[in-house]
């Protein structure tokens, strides 16, 4: 994932630097089933890996703007230890490094398990947030006792959802600053994995018509196909990610499809093709009625595609006026210097001159930024700052939206479902610049101020941290600030209803032809 420096955009979710090499003195991770001591062992041993890898790959040490990540590297992990020791199986093996890594509160410092935990239980129907209420969406049919679709779950074990969610989830999993994890959180509460002290809700009151009733949760296992009930459960709160390349559902409608900005993937090919695409038919879609920029699904990846594809929609000239507008103000990155920071970046520059060519701007970037993080690795301290040396205060990007009609005759949407994160918030704060680009569906993701990580998988081998590399100073889109959706999308996630809504705002949107 990436984000903009001030003097350039970076990139990339890419490449493998493993933290440990295996040795006599790392022993593989034991074969066949762990005892309980074993499973606490390994808990405490990657808790500690974990702690060590913020310490001495991340600026989180030496970061004065935002103090509440030191505060958490030593007081998350005390409490974070204390649930390590009591792990008894996987789940508790993970779920202690889980919380300890989501205590930040920021996207970018996460952990992700290596082996399947247990699997996980349903109740019988996935619940969804609706205008304000939560209610079933989807019930499995041949069980009569169940709650039917369109039941509104009242409350749970006598509590409020909300406050469940609060108990439950935040520590572990959802993240109540972001709108998508909001509206994961109220299907999340009802599957059943395993969280140690964090149990899923037994008894629920319901109302269905103008009757209440209280039911006894029976939890199961999924239903099969499995890729079935998940493609429902994320139609619930997210729906399906947007298709690759250019339709034209209606006369004079383009609906540009960018599920991904990745690097290094199959996605780069993808939006290659794209990118040639659009190049060719700019002239015809900014010449139509609406352009749809669907970037459901889309997390991030590289900012230079996200860049390059702006620039094919908009013109150099369009989205050159854009970038003003959001670069006010003073800024810097810090950078972490070190041995494996370096040799990351060592093999970024091989990707990306492949990608982009080696005398390309990108490659000319990510070199300059390996220079400089060498001479900085022996440094007291190892950053390097980029930018300006008394960043702004920052902030607040969100709320500067210019007004106005747009540069051409289409109409322009940009179709989020909460997801746009890192690379697609930098893309979002191009298009959103433009004057007359409409946010619809949902609000946007939001960052916090570390950016450009890197996968590393601790020593049991169980479980891979997400760290980041680098911190932002004085930014004008302020940690988690996101975009709040011109014309919010109040239905279910799936992609019939999504893209039936939109073409229905196609046809009350006038357009200026």
């Amino acid at each position: 994932m990436a984000c903009r420096s001030g003097l350039w955009v970076m990139v990339l979710l890419l490449g493998y630097v493993p933290w440990h090499v295996a040795t006599a003195e790392t022993p593989s991770p034991p074969a066949g089933p762990l005892s309980a001591q074993q499973w606490r062992d390994a808990a405490v041993r990657d808790l500690e890996a974990a702690r060590d890898l913020l310490s001495s790959q991340t600026p989180i040490p030496y970061d004065t703007e935002h103090p509440a990540y030191r505060t958490w590297l030593e007081r998350g992990y005390t409490s974070a230890r204390a649930l390590a020791e009591q792990a008894i199986d996987a789940q508790g093996h993970f779920y202690a490094i889980a919380y300890f890594m989501h205590g930040f509160g920021d996207p970018h410092i996460a952990a992700d398990p290596l082996t399947e935990l247990p699997e996980p239980m349903w109740p019988g129907f996935i619940a969804a947030s609706r205008d304000g209420a939560v209610v079933v969406v989807h019930r499995e049919a041949d069980d009569p006792s169940l709650p039917p679709v369109g039941a509104q779950i009242l409350d749970c074990d006598g509590r409020a959802l909300s406050t469940l969610v609060e108990e439950r989830l935040h520590p572990f999993v959802i993240n109540p600053r972001v709108e998508l994890d909001r509206r994961r959180a109220a299907t999340r509460l009802f599957v059943e994995r395993g969280i140690p002290g964090a149990p899923a809700p037994k008894t629920c009151r319901f109302q269905v018509g103008g009757a209440e009733r209280t039911d006894e949760l029976r939890y199961r296992t999924l239903p099969l196909p499995a890729d079935s009930f998940w493609t429902t459960f994320e139609d619930a709160f997210a729906g399906a990610h947007a298709r690759w390349g250019i339709e034209e559902p209606a006369r004079g409608v383009y609906w540009v499809g960018i599920p991904s900005f990745m690097s290094g993937s199959d996605a780069s090919d993808k939006l290659a093709s794209l990118l040639a695409e659009i190049t060719r038919r700019a002239p015809e879609m900014r010449a139509g009625r609406v352009i749809v920029i669907d970037i459901r699904g889309n997390g991030g990846g590289n900012s230079a595609w996200a860049d390059r594809i702006a620039e094919a929609l908009f013109s150099k000239a369009i989205t050159a006026d854009a970038a003003r507008l959001s670069k006010q103000g003073k800024t810097a990155v810090d950078w972490r210097a070190s041995r494996e920071n370096v040799a990351h970046w060592e093999q970024t520059l091989q990707v990306i001159r492949k990608e982009f060519g080696a005398r390309s701007t990108e490659a000319r970037e990510v070199g300059r930024v390996l220079s400089r993080l060498r001479t900085k690795v022996l440094a007291d301290p190892p950053i390097w700052r980029q930018g300006a040396t008394r960043p702004s205060t920052g902030g607040g990007l969100t709320q500067r939206r210019p007004q106005g009609a747009g540069p051409f005759p289409a109409d322009v949407y940009l179709l989020s479902n909460g997801s746009c994160a890192s690379s697609c918030l930098n893309f979002a704060d191009t298009v959103l610049m433009i004057p007359g680009v409409k946010l619809i569906g949902s609000a946007t993701g939001a960052d916090g101020p570390y950016m450009e990580v890197r996968f590393v998988t601790l020593p049991s081998e169980r479980v891979q941290v997400t760290i980041p590399q680098k911190v932002r100073l004085g930014s004008p889109r302020s940690a988690m600030e996101a975009y709040a959706a011109d014309i919010p999308y109040p239905g279910p996630w799936d992609d019939q209803s999504v893209r039936q809504w939109v073409i229905s705002l196609i046809g009350e949107s006038g357009s200026r032809q």
